[in-house]
């Protein structure tokens, strides 16, 4: 009877469990702008002088970047926009958000801009917010952006775009861009990713460009030190035409070198860039993959089954 009483007892227990696994409140909770003060919105609106038509990635939207800006050890925001001027925020803590977007002196709203980058460039403690723009005709509209952190006055966090005097402020059409160390030097160099629309019919085989001058093949930026960089995109094997969308760095053969992987749209392969520890990269995605997506769109790169090994997820449209 004890026996059929504690079997009872333990169904009971279980049919409760089970019931409470359905009903448990969710893990995340949708806050609004009234309570967050984050009100960004990349507004793209079509026209009849400007639609999917003109440029066919006028949907594709901005990056978010997240870290910390003025070292209080409180994640802050960096959101990207088109057509309408980007945002930054500052985490005041319990989710409460302070637009700071002044506090980038010069930021206007007459760029396209795509991706963010939050990263220390300059090794001076402070995170500085690297930007890429694309979309506009005009090269000028498509400088890349370097925000460099000038630290606290008065409380307050600035910051200064000095792109230009860093040689970073690349003109392609940049869709994203990455910091990390490829010749372990100590310092970060910068891989941007490019992607220009060339041709009227981009789906149509053809033999592709692989000698590095394609308008839309990728830049490697080496840091020299002392806050400035040199183009080594052709000389480090980065000659591959594009048309990228995701980025994803990591050591894919476990050397102890970060490699480099591409996703592309349309028609070209995917590239995966092997460091060769000597300043180059080979691109050997044929020896790594046993096919290759077409039209790919983001990707990522981490370790999914925890057996040690960079695994690679890659959105694309046709496999």
């Amino acid at each position: 009877m004890r026996s059929v009483l504690s079997q009872l007892l333990f169904l009971i227990l279980l049919s409760f469990t089970v019931v409470s696994c359905f009903k448990s409140t969710p893990r995340f909770d949708l806050l609004s702008a009234d309570q967050t003060g984050v009100d960004f919105n990349n507004v793209v609106a079509d026209e009849d002088s400007f639609n999917i038509l003109h440029y066919e990635y006028m949907y594709n939207g901005g990056g978010v970047g997240v870290g910390d800006l003025n070292n209080d050890s409180l994640p802050d925001l960096i959101f990207t926009a088109n057509r309408v001027s980007s945002k930054i925020y500052l985490n005041q803590g319990d989710f409460k958000f302070l637009d700071i977007t002044s506090n980038f002196e010069g930021l206007t709203n007459n760029q396209w801009l795509s991706g963010v980058s939050v990263v220390d460039v300059n090794a001076d403690g402070w995170n500085d917010v690297y930007l890429t723009s694309t979309m506009s005709k005009d090269s000028l509209l498509r400088k890349n952006q370097l925000w460099i952190n000038q630290g606290l006055t008065d409380g307050q966090v600035w910051f200064k775009e000095m792109g230009d005097q860093y040689g970073i402020a690349d003109t392609g059409y940049s869709m994203h861009a990455a910091f990390f160390d490829y010749d372990l030097d100590g310092d970060l160099d910068l891989y941007v990713l490019n992607n220009v629309i060339s041709r009227e019919v981009p789906t149509n085989y053809r033999e592709k460009v692989s000698n590095g001058t394609a308008d839309n093949n990728d830049q490697l930026y080496q840091n020299l030190g002392n806050n400035t960089f040199r183009n080594v995109t052709k000389e480090a094997g980065i000659i591959y035409e594009g048309y990228g969308l995701g980025i994803a760095v990591g050591d894919v053969n476990k050397d102890g070198y970060p490699d480099i992987y591409i996703s592309n749209d349309y028609i070209a392969n995917d590239l995966l860039y092997i460091n060769q520890r000597n300043g180059k990269f080979l691109n050997q995605s044929k020896q790594y993959f046993s096919y290759h997506s077409k039209f790919s769109m983001g990707n990522d790169m981490a370790d999914l089954n925890n057996d040690g090994n960079l695994d690679i997820l890659n959105h694309g449209y046709d496999a």
